[in-house]
């Protein structure tokens, strides 16, 4: 399916923009007081989750800012750090890894769109269709392994993957396609990983072309309990284990967007630093041009 490697899925297409610092202000909650922040990356403005000052900015420890867009709340920390930063730990490394040990929240603003190259290239001939999907890193109760779907009829080895239904939740759609593809229903675990990502392709057994927003889970197992999977899923694949070792051979072969999931769930990577598509940005979503993205966002801050 997918015929870039992980590391070009990682990182798409390096940015290329010279970024001048534009100074946002930030409103204190509770108070009258304001907070200026260089931001050197203002088409990521929407990804600020908190903020780090200095010790010279005793006086605004354990208060809120408010973000200049959004309304929501960002937390203040002090550190040992020279003048005032505002984090977007979704797309830069250091801010994700401090993020991660101080469990501060991370909000995915670009995502990675992955389009297909081989036989399963989009087609000019072939209506689109939009569809959000769901993907599942599925551990073992007891072994260091994850699960896998083997299919009889096509070259696929990959994770449980499938549609969300209409009226359905993303995380209702996990469990029932876990439940009707390998039978397991004990569920110890269940936790959405924090970025999605697009897969772009011609879905040969159904004649369109896909453009998907996949949002991933990881699930562990609490046992073995499971019911038996319908005839025509049996038909269909075999459900296999694999150490993580093994998978990232077993999944380059079509699936280096899984690899780059389950590298993601394991902490070998981090933050999401190349190009895409703008989600959660207000102004700028669907935008898939960095420099557009930037003069839009500059021009909109100079407004206000």
């Amino acid at each position: 399916m997918w015929r870039n490697d992980v590391k070009d899925f990682m990182n798409k297409v390096k940015p290329n923009i010279l970024y001048k610092d534009t100074e946002i202000s930030f409103r204190i909650k509770e108070s009258t007081d304001t907070l200026e922040v260089k931001l050197n990356r203002p088409d990521l403005i929407y990804g600020i989750t908190y903020i780090l000052v200095p010790h010279s900015m005793e006086y605004l420890s354990k208060k809120i800012a408010i973000h200049p867009l959004t309304n929501e709340e960002i937390p203040i920390i002090i550190e040992d750090i020279t003048e005032p930063k505002s984090c977007i730990p979704a797309h830069i490394e250091e801010d994700y890894l401090y993020a991660k040990e101080k469990n501060l929240p991370i909000k995915q603003v670009i995502m990675p769109v992955n389009a297909s190259l081989d036989e399963n290239k989009p087609r000019e001939d072939k209506e689109w269709k939009y569809r959000s999907n769901i993907v599942l890193i599925v551990k073992h109760w007891e072994e260091n392994k994850y699960l896998y779907i083997d299919y009889k009829h096509q070259n696929w080895k990959c994770f449980i993957s499938g549609g969300v239904d209409e009226g359905e939740t993303s995380s209702v759609a996990a469990i029932r396609e876990l439940k009707e593809e390998s039978g397991y229903t004990s569920i110890k675990n269940i936790e959405e990983l924090p970025f999605k990502m697009a897969n772009v392709f011609y879905a040969a057994h159904k004649g369109v072309n896909r453009y998907s927003i996949v949002t991933s889970f990881y699930i562990e197992l609490a046992d073995n309990t499971k019911n038996m999977i319908s005839a025509e899923e049996q038909d269909e694949h075999e459900v296999k284990w694999a150490t993580k070792e093994e998978l990232y051979e077993i999944l380059k072969n079509g699936f280096t967007d899984q690899i780059w999931l389950l590298k993601q769930h394991s902490n070998e990577i981090s933050a999401y630093t190349g190009q895409g598509k703008y989600i959660n940005s207000g102004i700028l979503n669907d935008l898939e041009n960095q420099e557009e993205a930037l003069n839009k966002i500059c021009k909109y801050l100079e407004k206000i």
